[in-house]
Parts: C-alpha cells; structure tokens; sequence
C-alpha cells in the first residue's frame, strides 16, 4: 500500500527519491511526498499529481543539491485524500521530517493525550500522532534516536517508520510489520518498501527485521534491535538481478503487456528443476497434511495449488484464506506443510498466517514473485516465478505463474518430470500462437456486449473452479461490474435463481473428467433464459457466444484465464475506467 523510499550518499537525493517513488507507483497511491535536508532544514514537497509528473514538479521547488531524502507515496486510511495529510509530516521546529507505512492502530487513545499535554495537530492522519509522540520524547531527552524508539514503542499495530534529521543529514528507520529493505551501492544507501524501488541502482539487498531500527548516513549504516537496545550485525546479500524495466514496450497499458507475457512467464515459472535441487517434493510427500494460503488473487491461486496438489499427486492439500487462517491455528502440528502464496512477499495478513503457523513448528514453503521480499526471508523453503515485475494493480501473469508453478510441484511429486517438460514446451508455442491470433478481437466483442449489463457469472468445475473465481474477481476489480464466480454444482442450490431471461453467464469447459457436466450446466442455465458464453476449445449449440479457447490438457484451465483477463481489460476501456489502476486497490496490501 503506502511506500517509503530514501537515500544517503554522494549522489542527487531528491532525483533518485523521485525515480524510486515512480518504482513504487504500482503499489497504489493517492498522493505523495519529497523531503530532503538543504543547509540545516529540511524542504519538501507534496502533490496529488500523478507521480509521471514528479520530476517536473519537483524541479520547479528549485531545492538547493542534497545528498539526503526520504519519499512517501500514501495510500489513504485515516484522512482524506489532501496535501495537508500527504507524507512526510514535519516536526513544529523543522528538525525533522517522517514518513509512514501502517496504521497506529491506538492512535486515538494517543492523540486525546497529547492534545491534553498542549500539542496541536494540521492533518487528520495517524502518522502526524507519531511525530508529535517524538517531539514530546524530545522534552526528556536530547537523542532523536531514543525519543523516536520510546515514541514508537508505545504505537500498536504494525508500522514502519522512516525519519529524515534536518542537521546531521541522518536517515532513521524502524521496522514492524510492514517491510523495509535496505540497498547498499557503492555512492551510498538505500532505503525502500521493496527491493524494485532501487534494483536498477544496486542488487545488494539486506531485509530489516521487526523491531529493528537503521541509522543511515553518507558513508556509515547501523541496525540495532529497539527492544534489547542491542547492534545486530547483518551482512548485504546479493539477489539474482531482476528484469527492472518498468516499460510498456508498445502496449497502451500495463495490464494488456502482462496478460500478453503469459506464454513466458508460465514457461518460467513451470521449473521443476529448482523443486527438485531442494528436495521439496521429498517434503510434500511427507507432510501429514498441506495447506496452501494466500489472499486476494493470491488465495485463489493457492486454490488451484491445491487442486493440482490433490488430482495430480495425490497429496492432502487444502486452500486456506490468509485472513481466516487464525481460526483453524489450533489444529495445526509440526507434521504440517503451509506452501504461502503471494505476488509482493509483503502480505500483511499471509505474514501473520505464517506467523501463527510457525508458533506450531509447522514448516513454511513460499511461492512469490518479488525477490527481497520478507515471505521468503520467513520460509523454509522459497521459490519464485520471476515474472518480472508485475505494475498493473490487478494480478494477471504473476496469478497464471503462481498456478503453473503449483503444477509443477505436483508433477515432481509425481515423478513425471519429463512428461511435463515436454508438455510446457507445447503449452508455451500453443499460447503465444493463442495470444497472438484473434483472442483479443473476440474479447473486445464479448466487452461490448457485457458493458450493457449490471451482472455476469462465471461457472466452472474441477481445475476451471478457481479460475471461475478469480476471472469473476477480474471483472469485478477492473470494470466494477458484479461478477461473481461459482462452482457449477452450486446452481441447483441457490444460484439458479439469479438466472433470468438475458443474464450472461461464462462457462468454463475444458476437455476433462468435468465436460460434460459443464455442458449439462450450459443447458440449465439456458433453459432458464441466460445468455450463455462459452469458453472451450471446440463450440456448442448451447453456446450463444463462443470464444475459442486452447487445449492444453493440464494447463487448460490457465487458457481459459485468458480471454476473461483479456475482456476485462476491454470492457474497463469500454467503460472509460483506468485497467492499470482500478479505484481503492493498492497491489501490496501491507496493512491487515
């Protein structure tokens, strides 16, 4: 959600704060903000303007040279959307400037106590609470460093904290759920909420844990843990250089250049040889019981982990969500596996799922996109999909990875590596021939023609199910339409009774054990006056429209993905919506 980015070295401050908010961008946001330390003060700027306008923006302040800044990019919890609640928040004195990723979730009971003391307050945020607990810290104590540690220990919830010093140019840091990553270059060091933010600057990365503070200068980096006030001694590690070009290549948006990348990124993700060199399906086997948990998008790809987990490997795996997973924590035992699914590796409330399961000893595997992230700090066992970086705010590629990747475990676990090596290299000709043909012309048309409706549905079964449900998630976030997705057993129970003359409903068909019970599904529904889309390889009388999809076999139900991607990406035009950025969404979700 919110991001937090600074610098200290040798080089222009304000300029790489700006790049590295732009890097940030795809988090979500709503405003943001630059402060920098110039001649004993601190200067800064706010704006509501998109940051593609930062740079100008921010050269128009004509700020003196700095080598020392912090940036924010807010996404609105407590306070309006206004350049009065945008980071950073200043101290009265001018001393110092914060930053703030989370939410102080005591920051009424803390607000009423200073206001009693005499402090006053400009904005309507939680952040601005901390600053004024820091400047009531100061009264006892000349150290920023202490007011700001006793300022931030008596803040519950899960917030990370980054403070500018106007004098000593002097960058803190604290670290408490939600992430902080530093960055070490040969000019100096970097500050940010992901690795991206600066990986076109350095790939020497260390991970700043909870309850840890860094003191960061031109030439000098300190980490103390706050609660023993003790040095703890981190070494940089260097990750595998990630694919940073942030570019639509030609594609009139982010969203229409990933959904186009998924012939590669479902190649790559499909490795089974890293799931072999670490002997992770030695573990699976093993496990008394797997569970698979994400959120979001992320929870129905842990959906279809799971389904591939159980029809293809026989294991006994089962889909969790993040949010829901404290109440089946008393059942968990140290014989368990929790395989974590999430495209940041920052998901507050997968964290906290990890969190509680390791309380039980219960080993963690994950399956992430993001390099540098803290799920994979946290697991036992990591993988990543290396799909590149992933900017529009809905998932598409990084989903479709995650699911292929889920299947390549399964496969292991079966031992039929082969089969399925010579399978990807069939899945990827298929779907760039797929992607390339006139997928994106039936997609346009099925776009008009849902753009006249209020609501759609979306049946599946078998691997097609969590597919239903997360196009029907698709369709909802880009183009704010109700869209909702069911197993198709479900109709007769309920769901049938929302069909009426016209209503149009995607069928999901692949050429599977489920084929025709989805047929049989289509005849329901058209019986009762629906409008019924077909997506299949082959057509159907019951078909009122069909869009062609792709044989693939195992990977079918990703085919079938595909066109519903693709239609909600034209029907968010079609509707005159911004698909790269949908209203209220941020990409990482870092608060619960």
């Amino acid at each position: 959600m919110c991001g937090i980015f600074g610098y200290a070295g040798s080089n222009s401050a304000g300029h790489l704060v700006v790049k590295g908010l732009q890097r940030l961008e795809y988090r979500g946001y709503d405003s943001w903000g630059i402060a920098i330390s110039e001649n004993n003060k601190i200067a800064f700027v706010k704006s509501l303007q998109p940051l593609a306008e930062a740079a100008d923006i921010y050269n128009k302040e004509k700020f003196m040279p700095a080598n020392t800044a912090i940036g924010h990019t807010r996404w609105a919890t407590h306070g309006g959307v206004t350049n009065v609640n945008a980071h950073p928040h200043l101290s009265k004195s001018g001393e110092f400037a914060l930053v703030h990723n989370g939410i102080v979730e005591n920051y009424q009971t803390l607000k009423e106590e200073l206001i009693a003391q005499g402090y006053d307050f400009v904005s309507e945020t939680d952040t601005e609470v901390i600053v004024r607990l820091v400047e009531a810290e100061l009264v006892h104590t000349k150290s920023l460093e202490q007011a700001l540690v006793s300022a931030f220990l008596k803040l519950d919830g899960r917030n990370t904290i980054a403070l500018l010093e106007s004098k000593t140019y002097l960058i803190l840091a604290i670290r408490n759920g939600s992430p902080l990553v530093l960055g070490k270059a040969a000019d100096g060091y970097f500050l940010g909420s992901d690795s991206l933010s600066f990986a076109d600057e350095t790939n020497e990365v260390l991970i700043l844990d909870d309850m840890q503070m860094v003191s960061i200068t031109k030439n000098i980096l300190k980490i103390h843990d706050i609660k023993t006030n003790k040095p703890v001694f981190k070494d940089f590690k260097k990750i595998e250089s990630q694919n940073v070009l942030v570019d639509k290549d030609g594609y009139e948006h982010f969203m229409l250049k990933e959904i186009s990348e998924q012939s590669h990124t479902i190649k790559i993700a499909s490795n089974s040889e890293e799931i072999l060199a670490s002997g992770f399906e030695k573990v699976c086997k093993s496990a008394s019981r797997i569970f698979t948990v994400g959120a979001g998008s992320a929870a129905y790809a842990a959906g279809q982990i799971a389904y591939y987990l159980r029809s293809y490997a026989s294991l006994p795996a089962f889909e969790l969500k993040a949010y829901e997973f404290e109440s089946y924590a008393k059942q968990f035992t140290d014989q368990d596996l929790v395989i974590a699914v999430s495209q940041s590796g920052e998901t507050a409330d997968t964290i906290e799922a990890i969190e509680i399961a390791k309380q039980k000893n219960v080993t963690i595997a994950s399956i992430v996109n993001m390099q540098g992230s803290t799920i994979p700090a946290i697991s036992d066992y990591s993988f990543f999909t290396r799909s590149g970086p992933e900017i529009c705010v809905v998932s598409t590629k990084a989903f479709s990875a995650q699911c292929a990747w889920g299947l390549a475990l399964a496969k292991a676990v079966a031992g039929d590596i082969q089969g399925h090596k010579k399978e990807i290299h069939d899945v990827q000709n298929k779907l760039e021939q797929y992607l390339s043909g006139s997928i994106n012309k039936n997609a346009q048309d099925l776009a008009k023609l849902l753009s006249k409706h209020e609501h759609v549905f979306v049946l599946g079964r078998g691997q097609n199910y969590f597919i239903a449900l997360e196009g029907a998630l698709k369709l909802k976030e880009t183009t704010y339409t109700h869209a909702e997705g069911f197993a198709a057993g479900e109709l007769k129970h309920g769901v049938i009774a929302l069909i009426e003359k016209g209503t149009p409903v995607i069928v999901l068909i692949s050429d599977d054990a489920y084929h025709n019970a989805m047929i049989n599904a289509a005849a329901e529904i058209k019986s009762r006056g629906a409008y019924v889309i077909g997506i299949a390889a082959s057509d159907n009388p019951l078909f009122d429209k069909h869009i062609p999809s792709v044989d693939l076999k195992h990977f079918s139900a990703l085919a079938n993905l595909i066109p519903i991607q693709l239609t909600a990406y034209y029907l968010a035009l079609e509707l005159g919506l911004p698909p790269d950025k949908p209203r209220n969404l941020a990409k990482s979700v870092t608060v619960k």
